[in-house]
């Protein structure tokens, strides 16, 4: 049975052919198609140009969300909030609104049960990012999740 880290691995690899479709396409230069020599006139090619543009997002969602995964963490540590009223770590990394962070969270996600069919609830990392609702600042996607003391950390650039 394949593992984590062997899926990885293939993602990893197929990331380098994403990046040449990109490329050779100029998608990422143009956010588009419009790049490409594109006969107007033939329906079939108009009909690949509409059907290769969403795809081609996808791709690129996908090759920036495997670019992120390949980084590697720079610092982990508490959060708290500094004399700015922001949340940062304990090295001076601050965040504001829009920031990406990875936070370690346990809730019910990630349950198994243990010998007694107790449910245990294990920690995990996720990626999200810091937004201020002009009361204080709060995770999207985890508004009730308190900041003060949070473990949390950045990635490399």
């Amino acid at each position: 049975m394949a593992n984590i880290s062997d899926i990885c691995n293939e993602l990893f690899e197929i990331k380098a052919r994403f990046s040449s479709v990109l490329q050779q396409s100029k998608y990422t230069e143009y956010d588009d198609l419009s790049g490409l020599d594109i006969n107007y006139e033939d329906p079939e090619e108009l009909l690949l140009v509409d059907e290769l543009r969403g795809v081609l997002e996808k791709i690129e969602r996908i090759h920036s969300d495997l670019s992120y995964l390949q980084r590697s963490v720079k610092y982990t540590g508490q959060l708290h909030k500094n004399f700015q009223g922001r949340y940062e770590l304990d090295n001076g990394h601050y965040f504001t609104s829009g920031s990406c962070i990875e936070v370690l969270l346990c809730d019910e996600t990630y349950q198994t049960y243990d010998e007694n069919d107790n449910t245990v609830s294990h920690p995990y990392w996720t990626v999200t990012s810091i937004e201020h609702d002009q009361t204080d600042y709060y995770l999207v996607g985890h508004k009730n999740v308190k900041l003060e003391g949070l473990t949390a950390r950045i990635r490399k650039l």
